[in-house]
């Protein structure tokens, strides 16, 4: 869904090819949600950067993504980084609901997926004196 509100459709990759790629398992904090033994969504994070949150497509808008995104945010207070395709903006929108804003806009390319151009908000919030 993000790629394509990015019109990147041709980068996807499966997870298990785009995890082995970006060492999704070597994230200090990995947590996932899960209703009725069935994982509906996860995310993966440093102590300055949330780096992974996915919803399942038909468990968005029920506040998910919000709990995940508050419960990295407690657990390391110093997160202030976050990178959201261009385009996608519900998860920008998300993210500025709980403090973040859109410091700039940069190009590079896919994480993991390096073929493809990307454009991205690149997003932080104040944490305070």
């Amino acid at each position: 869904m993000e790629l394509s509100l990015a019109s990147l459709d041709e980068a996807f990759l499966p997870f298990f090819l785009a995890a082995e790629r970006e060492n999704f398992f070597d994230y200090p904090h990995i947590d996932v949600a899960v209703i009725n033994d069935v994982v509906v969504a996860f995310s993966a994070y440093t102590d300055d950067e949330l780096a992974w949150l996915y919803v399942s497509p038909d468990m968005m808008r029920k506040g998910i993504g919000r709990k995940l995104v508050k419960r990295a945010l407690d657990i390391e207070p110093g997160i202030n980084h976050i990178e959201v395709l261009y385009g996608n903006e519900p998860a920008r929108r998300l993210y500025e609901s709980v403090g973040f804003y859109v410091q700039k806009t940069e190009e590079g390319v896919m994480p993991g997926n390096e073929s493809y151009p990307v454009k991205v908000y690149s997003l932080c919030r104040f944490l305070g004196e």
